[in-house]
């Protein structure tokens, strides 16, 4: 059986505080480069980042949000978002929704 890279991520979203729709929303707007077994530099925003995502049991940024507010990262959700995490896809049916709600989107 051939596994994914993904299978190896040992994420567990609720634990890691749970996915915010705004910072989901910057992440968009970031890149990522996967630099080696679940290491990624993500760049696009002030300067560019370190995320580890195979880090004792949750993904890890070197950015003062993570680091400081003990929060998922933009760029944290920009790695996942590269590597096709279902929950944060799944997110981004929430951001869509919310545009649609808005009343300059008709």
């Amino acid at each position: 059986m051939k596994t994914s890279r993904n299978d190896d991520a040992r994420w567990n979203v609720r634990s890691a505080g749970g996915i915010d729709v705004d910072r989901l929303e910057r992440s968009l707007k970031l890149r990522v480069r996967r630099v080696g077994r679940g290491r990624y530099r993500v760049w696009g925003g002030r300067e560019p980042h370190w995320v580890d995502l195979y880090t004792r049991r949750l993904p890890r940024c070197d950015c003062g949000d993570h680091l400081w507010r003990d929060r998922v990262c933009k760029h944290i959700l920009a790695v996942l978002l590269r590597e096709g995490d279902e929950h944060v896809i799944g997110s981004l049916a929430e951001l869509v929704d919310r545009y649609r709600r808005r009343p300059d989107a008709a």
